[in-house]
């Protein structure tokens, strides 16, 4: 095996098996592996073990690595042109998943560098403005400016419409979700103005206040039963129902002559930047269906957030997108769905960890579709006792 590097190109090959196979790009040439890999000539472990070393270079090294598996994650006008997707059929999805998740779920990797590209050359200048920077959790998690939600103030104030959320589209319409991080001190009476304005009647907590000795969010709710004060608005707890993976409060808010009664839904048991146990698959499935129950009796935009608002937020809003969708269609687009929602705020299911999970959910969700239709077809006969 021989690996040349330069400049302009990458190149690996054994000259006792092939010869090498070029293809043209403006003014670059590369390898063109993706030919090699459909002709069997070079195995996948080859393939990732040489991109885990490319990355490690400078990227005027390996940029056309990734480009000869046709990811361009620096071309705005590529990715405006194409919609990645990657519809799978359900009933082929268990072998599906088998197939990308051999040599160390290597397809899957492929998949998920592919997200990366996406929003790309979406403004976030709202966000960066001075007196916005000190709103924001982290620095490099910022709204984009044409989903972003906005405030109503009274005032003209620069900066006074500004909190660090997105509207995220669900199954049922474009402005389902309200996609945002999990707030700070300074911004914890501008959340309560979000879900008093929005009409919010519920909430998706994914993280707990603090996580591994660090703060994750602020604890923005009443710690008794006695209302409280968020700049104009009073937020009141009226219950709170504790569960091992999860707790639901009640609040009702008061703003001058108007209340408003919201379910606040936090699950406690998923950890940052990773995701629940195989085993607690079932348990992110039932969550996930209560809060589906619960909106359905509701109107306005369900607000969810972890601590960053994308990571384990993207994941829940993924989850409850696919699992309407597959009880009324037979194929899943797991890559397109994620790409959407990065193309309303950057970073929705931040991790391959996550994307790779959501797969699996969708794996239990198909079986149980399944079971549901078997015990449907069952003919019962009634036989009378004599």
């Amino acid at each position: 095996l021989v690996v040349y590097i330069n400049k302009n190109h990458v190149l690996i090959y054994e000259r006792s098996e092939f010869s090498v196979d070029f293809r043209e790009c403006g003014a670059e040439t590369f390898v063109n592996f993706a030919s090699f890999e459909r002709d069997g000539k070079l195995p996948y472990n080859w393939r990732r073990s040489l991109f885990a070393f490319l990355t490690l270079l400078p990227s005027c090294l390996w940029t056309d690595y990734l480009l000869a598996f046709y990811i361009n994650p620096w071309s705005k006008t590529a990715l405006k042109k194409r919609k990645l997707t990657s519809p799978v059929q359900l009933s082929d999805f268990d072998a599906y998943i088998k197939d990308m998740s051999k040599d160390s779920a290597y397809k899957f990797s492929l998949q998920f560098e592919e997200l990366k590209s996406v929003g790309l050359d979406l403004s976030h200048e709202a966000a960066d403005l001075p007196v916005n920077r000190p709103k924001n959790r982290y620095t490099n998690i910022l709204p984009y400016d044409f989903s972003r939600v906005k405030l109503i103030s009274l005032h003209n104030d620069e900066g006074s419409d500004y909190i660090n959320a997105n509207f995220i589209p669900g199954y049922n319409s474009p402005n389902e979700f309200i996609a945002t991080q999990g707030p700070l001190p300074e911004t914890r009476n501008d959340f309560w103005k979000m879900v008093l304005q929005q009409k919010s009647h519920i909430i998706v907590m994914l993280t707990q206040c603090n996580e591994r000795r660090r703060v994750k969010c602020d604890h923005y709710w009443p710690f008794t039963e006695e209302p409280v004060a968020y700049g104009e608005i009073t937020v009141e707890m009226l219950s709170e129902t504790d569960s091992p993976e999860w707790t639901i409060r009640n609040f009702r808010l008061g703003y001058a002559d108007e209340t408003q009664d919201v379910l606040h839904f936090n699950y406690t048991s998923w950890p940052d930047h990773g995701v629940p146990t195989v085993n607690a698959i079932e348990s992110i499935l039932h969550f996930v269906q209560i809060v589906r129950q619960q909106v359905n009796r509701t109107k306005g935009p369900i607000v969810v957030h972890c601590s960053a608002g994308v990571g384990r937020t993207g994941t829940f809003i993924a989850l409850d997108r696919l699992m309407q969708h597959i009880q009324e269609h037979e194929y899943v687009d797991v890559l397109g769905l994620v790409s959407d929602m990065r193309s309303h705020r950057l970073s929705m299911v931040q991790t391959e960890e996550q994307y790779v999970f959501i797969h699996q959910c969708v794996l239990l969700m198909w079986k149980k579709k399944k079971q549901q239709t078997h015990t449907s077809d069952v003919i019962y006969e009634n036989v009378s006792k004599s």
